[in-house]
Formats: structure tokens, sequence, C-alpha cells
């Protein structure tokens, strides 16, 4: 009788397995998995020879790899960790061979979406090691299952009748038809991105009810229309399709990913965060993933009011990106957002560092482009890139460029508030002020009318305040009003609602009458009461601007409310109302508003205003823009 061969396909060595804690061993050694349980059952229960690709005293190239797997009168796959060498040899012998494959994995294994759909057997390993006890109940487990199943037929075959000599397309289930509604699913999806903001909701909500079963079907259509709602900006119709899909598409990593994204950008950034670490624990880090984590991390760096918070964000965000930079340094996303990061640290090493990672985003975008040249992030990359270099000629043909090519909101959403870091880090007056037109165009892609600023901010600080509790130092006040005209140029703002204190609105409300942008004033109370309280307790010089500002505005431009009680909360319904006069404003005009915050950055706490005009701003689902004091 022949000698009948089984070929085992599977790891070797000790490897980790990324199970969750108490849901299987952090790690197998397949060497002895094999030594002791599979080649014995394989030899002495299936009398079979047992044949694994790494007995060869050499490495098997693929054309003894691929002989081995078509001529094997068996092959058992073990699929309990997601070793892509494994998932390709079991795709080579499922279309080599009609019958004999057969797919094994431990019982507490997650396999991928797609070989999870096939017949496979279990066996019970809750130890990573194996003793002699344990590869008994395993060979005594598999054994006869395999018997049942080896003759089973492969799902190529199974699939495609009459392969491999005769497929007739004809034959297969539907398969004109979806090629069909495929192709005519990505030339809607690619329409529907390219419509203004006020059609897109509609065409984009028509899509999803008219493809949304066939998205439960096939992944590719949950993909496509994933990634259009949120290249369209609506992440919560996002998280609820996402959430919405069957769990074998929902749980593909590439989807887990779009998922943590849109969770972020809904304003969920813890759940984003959670979403990506157990993704990358489950299935293993890479550059996008890092990079996402990254960008979370950014968010609540960002957005945190507190020195300790900010501080450690700021460093799980450059920790993330410098993970993400160095599992592919091809990949210029992570590399991108270093330099603005390292030069807020300001740690020793941090301006070099930074210049490090200027470089390797330019050689990552240079291969991208070469590689792929429709990719829409690179330009927007480079242009990022000229700005931090302070490069008006580079920023200008970049955004010459962008402008003519197909462009998503989505893309450009993310990418502005990048320039805007990049521009508040630019010492040069000439340079940022052109910088800011540059990316008042930019700006202009999304918000074609412009935009309605809402403005708060810090007052100048006291003679005399400590070092400690220094919020807008006086000699910061040139640098404050160069940064907050540059904010009002690059918004492309074209009014501005604010209070007048002495400090951050003052000096908004100069920006604005220089710019030629409409104002509006919002007073707690009288005019001359708040002048004495907010603005000349810091000098007469003050109360001279003061009176300039109201003197050039219009009577129903000065919005006083005599408000009662307390001047904390005069203050509070104060900040209601300059939020919702430039809400109404911007309606009226077909505009957005913006909120504008000048500050340090750091909350004093309950009694603090200018953190609880950022908080409601946020809460209103306002685009916050920050313009720091220090």
């Amino acid at each position: 009788m022949p000698i009948q061969v089984c070929f085992m396909i599977m790891p070797f060595g000790k490897k980790s397995t990324g199970a969750e804690t108490g849901k299987g061993p952090a790690q197998i050694d397949f060497d002895a998995l094999w030594d002791r349980a599979l080649r014995p059952m394989i030899q002495d229960d299936l009398h079979y020879l047992p044949i694994r690709a790494d007995q060869d005293a050499g490495a098997l190239i693929i054309k003894a790899m691929i002989e081995r797997l078509a001529i094997s009168d068996l092959v058992i796959a073990d699929l309990t960790i997601p070793n892509a060498n494994v998932y390709y040899e079991v795709g080579v012998r499922h279309a080599a061979q009609k019958v004999g494959c057969v797919l094994i994995a431990a019982d507490w294994s997650k396999p991928l979406f797609d070989v999870a759909q096939m017949r496979r057997l279990t066996y019970p390993f809750s130890d990573g090691t194996v003793t002699e006890e344990s590869a008994t109940v395993i060979r005594e487990t598999l054994k006869d299952g395999i018997r049942q199943v080896m003759n089973h037929i492969s799902p190529v075959y199974e699939t495609l009748p009459g392969y491999p000599a005769r497929v007739n397309a004809a034959q297969l289930e539907s398969f004109r038809d979806v090629v069909e509604k495929l192709a005519r699913l990505q030339s809607e999806v690619s329409l529907a991105r390219g419509l203004p903001a006020n059609l897109a909701a509609t065409e984009v909500k028509r899509l999803v009810d008219l493809y949304g079963e066939d998205a439960g079907a096939v992944p590719s259509v949950a993909l496509d229309l994933a990634g259009l709602l949120r290249d369209t900006r609506q992440w919560a119709a996002a998280l609820k399709f996402i959430d919405g899909l069957p769990q074998r598409i929902r749980e593909m990593p590439v989807m887990r990913e779009q998922r943590a994204l849109v969770l972020g950008k809904n304003g969920q950034m813890l759940e984003a965060i959670s979403e990506l670490e157990t993704l990358i624990r489950i299935e293993g880090d890479s550059s996008e993933r890092s990079g996402l984590l990254g960008g979370r991390y950014k968010v609540l760096h960002e957005t945190a009011a507190d020195a300790q918070s900010k501080s450690l964000y700021l460093n799980k965000a450059i920790g993330s990106y410098e993970r993400g930079m160095m599992l592919d340094l091809n990949d210029y996303f992570p590399t991108c957002n270093l330099p603005r990061l390292y030069r807020e640290r300001k740690q020793s090493d941090d301006e070099e560092k930074a210049v490090t990672a200027a470089r390797l985003t330019l050689v990552g975008c240079q291969r991208a482009i070469k590689r792929n040249p429709d990719d829409p992030w690179i330009r927007p990359t480079l242009l990022g890139a000229a700005f931090d270099a302070g490069d008006v000629f580079t920023a200008r043909k970049l955004l010459d460029e962008y402008n003519q090519a197909a462009v998503a909101p989505f893309q450009i959403q993310s990418t502005i508030p990048d320039l805007r870091r990049s521009l508040s880090l630019l010492a040069d007056t000439e340079t940022s002020f052109r910088l800011a037109s540059i990316l008042a165009e930019f700006q202009r892609l999304l918000d074609p009318n412009g935009t309605v600023i809402a403005l708060a901010g810090r007052r100048v600080d006291a003679p005399g305040t400590k070092d400690r509790d220094r919020r807008f130092p006086p000699e910061n006040e040139t640098k404050v009003a160069q940064r907050i005209r540059n904010m009002l140029v690059a918004a492309a703002s074209t009014s501005v609602v604010s209070s007048a204190a002495c400090g951050a609105d003052i000096l908004a409300l100069e920006s604005a009458a220089e710019l030629g942008l409409s104002r509006r004033v919002v007073l707690p109370f009288s005019r001359a009461r708040f002048r004495s309280t907010s603005v000349t307790d810091r000098g007469d010089e003050w109360g001279r601007r003061f009176d300039t500002i109201v003197a050039d505005l219009d009577k129903e431009d000065i919005i006083e409310l005599d408000l009662e009680g307390s001047d904390d909360e005069a203050y509070a319904a104060t900040n209601v109302r300059i939020l919702d006069e430039a809400a109404a404003m911007a309606t009226n005009a077909n505009q957005r508003a913006l909120a504008a915050v000048v500050w340090n950055g750091l909350t004093r706490g309950a009694s603090d205003l200018t953190d609880a005009f950022r908080r409601l701003a946020t809460e209103k689902k306002l685009e916050t823009i920050a313009v720091p004091t220090l």
C-alpha cells in the first residue's frame, strides 16, 4: 500500500496568542504541540506520514511549499492564531484539491471572519504548554473528527461549478448582477463625496438605505458606505451604521479602525482609545492603528484644561505617533504629527526630533506620490510641512494643486487644525500673516461664505501677578494680538462677537476693525459699569481703547444685558449670549459659527469663565479654536 502523506500547516516555535486575559494562554509552544500531540495523532491514529514545513534543513521555497500542498493526501491546518502563512497555505490547498483539507483550532480561538464561516474542529487547550495528559486529550478530541470531515469538498470547488477546467460565470449566483451593483455603488459614492454639504446628507442617506442590506452581506459595500459617512462628517449616523452591521463584518480589523475614528469624531474619545487599544492587543499593532491612537490622545491634549492632563496626553500622543513611525517609516501619517507636538513639549532634544520627523514626513510623502499619486492625503500633509517650515511659496503651490483635486470635506476638516497649530508656532509676523491668508482659502473650501467667530478669553494679568498665576502676561500683548489677527484671517471670518474686557476681547475687536470685519459686543452691565469693573482696572489706556471701539459701533451692535446678581452669574450669561448671537448671525448669512478661546490652556476650576465658555461651545457642537496667551 502506497504511503499516504499528511502535510501539517501550523506556526512553529513559541508564539504570542493575543488572547484576552482569562480567555486563552498568552503564548503557545507550537513545537511541543506538534511533537507531543499532532504528529503522534497523524502517524499512530490516522496512519499518515506526518510532514511539517519547518522540518526541512533549509526554508521551504514557495514552489516546494505549493507542490506539497497540492499533492499531499491530507492537509491539516491549525488556525489557533491569525498567522498569515497558515492562511495563505489553506487558500492554496483549497484551490489545488477538491477534498482533504481539515481546519483545526483551540476552542478559545477567534479565527478571522472569512475562515470562521468554514467548518473547523476545535480542541481543548487552556495552557500554552503541552503535557502528556493534555496531548492525549487533544489527540482523542481530534482524531475521529478528522476522519469524518477529511473528504468534505473544498469551498472553492463547492462554489465554482466546473472548477478548475470549465467555470461558467453565467452559472455563478448573481455574478454579473453583483459586479454591476458594486460598480454602480462605487460611482455613486464618488459622486456623493463631491456634493456640497447641504446636498450630501440627503444623498448619503439615500445610498445607505438603498445598499444597507448589501452591506450586511458584502464587506466591501459596508466599507464603502462607512467611508462615505465618515468623509461627509456624519459621525452619529456612521456610528449607528457600523454598530448595526453583522458581527462578522463589524469585527473586521479595518472596520474596527473606522469605528474608533468615528467614536473620536463623535466626541467619545475614551471609547475610541479603548477600541484601538483592544484591537492592537488582539490583532497586533500597525502604523495606522498607532497613528489613530496618537490622534485621539492629541485631541485630549488640546482639550485638557489642567497642566497634569495636558502633559500626560501630550506624551501619550507623542508615544503613539513614535510607535507608528517605527512600525513603518514609509507611512507619513504618524511622522507628520510629531514636529508640532515636539515643539509644544519643548524638551531638550525635541527640536532636533521635530526636524528629523519633518524630514521623514517629506521622504514618506515623496514615496507615496510615486506609488499612488491620487492619494488625497499627500498634499495636505505636505502643506502642513510647509507651514511648519514657514515656506509660503511651497504652501501656495500645494494649495493651488489641492484646489484642483477632488477633495472630501473630511480631509479638509482633519487638516485645518494642524495648520492652525503650525501658524501659532511661527514668530515671524509677515510670514505668519501670509500663511494665514493661504489657510483662509483652505477654510473656504469648507465654508465658502466665511465664518462667524464667537470669542472669549483671558483678561491681561494685573501688575504684580506671580509667575505661577500668569495667564496673560502684559508683555505678550503684541504676540497675542498677532495670533488673534492670524486666527481671524485663517478662519475666513466675516464677523466677531465678543465682550469688550481688557485683554483678549479688546485685541480681537481691534483686529476685526483692521480687517474690516463686522463686530458685535455683548456687555453684562451698562457700558459705564463694565468699563470700570472689567477694563480700566488694568489701566486707563485700556479704557481709551474700549471707548474707541464702542464709539465706532452701531447702536444695534452693542448689547447691554443690564443683569442683576453676582458678577460671575452675569458673565456666565454673557457667554451664553455671545454664542447665541454668533449662531444667529451665522444662520442668517448661511455661514458657520466657530468659537475662539484666547487663553493659557489651563483652567482655574469651577469659577473659570473662559473655560466655561469653551465647555459651553463644545456642548453646542461648535468647532473651537484655541489661541495661546503664553
